[in-house]
């Protein structure tokens, strides 16, 4: 059983925190445009003591049709999945799974935003995991000799 890696696209935006402000919570909404025809994969967000776990259902789509970007405390899960239509002339009876793009925006909060993130494509389920760890990055500062 082969897992697929997917690589999530990171907008900088150091905004800093914000003083006061509280925690929001991980919530999913869709992306609407004019410009596009688009469907909502369903999703699942778990969380246990060290991770935040994403699951989205995008079965029948290729891993290199999947598009992941962090920006502004928000993921955007995108794609496309194809229709994959008979040669022979078909008529149906029932037609219920969205075919062409598709979006899926998911606010990330400020306490995790810009920590270690993964994502494995595996059997048509996408997974997101989201460290709640912060890790410290500690800056050297050069001993030069600074003459004026």
């Amino acid at each position: 059983m082969t897992i697929h890696v997917v690589r999530v696209i990171r907008e900088l935006t150091d905004k800093g925190s914000i003083p006061g402000s509280k925690n929001r919570s991980i919530l999913c909404s869709e992306v609407h445009s004019d410009n596009l025809q688009t469907w909502t994969p369903h999703t699942d967000i778990l969380e246990d003591s060290d991770n935040v776990i994403i699951r989205v259902e995008l079965a029948g789509i290729d891993r290199e049709n999947i598009k992941l970007c962090l920006k502004d405390s928000k993921l955007y899960v995108t794609g496309f999945r194809t229709e994959r239509r008979q040669e022979l002339q078909t008529r149906y009876h029932q037609l219920e799974i969205s075919y062409g793009d598709f979006a899926k925006v998911i606010s990330i909060p400020e306490s995790i935003e810009h920590n270690d993130i993964e994502a494995a494509f595996e059997n048509g389920i996408l997974y997101i995991t989201i460290s709640k760890t912060s890790h410290v990055i500690e800056i050297p500062i050069k001993n030069e000799n600074v003459t004026d």
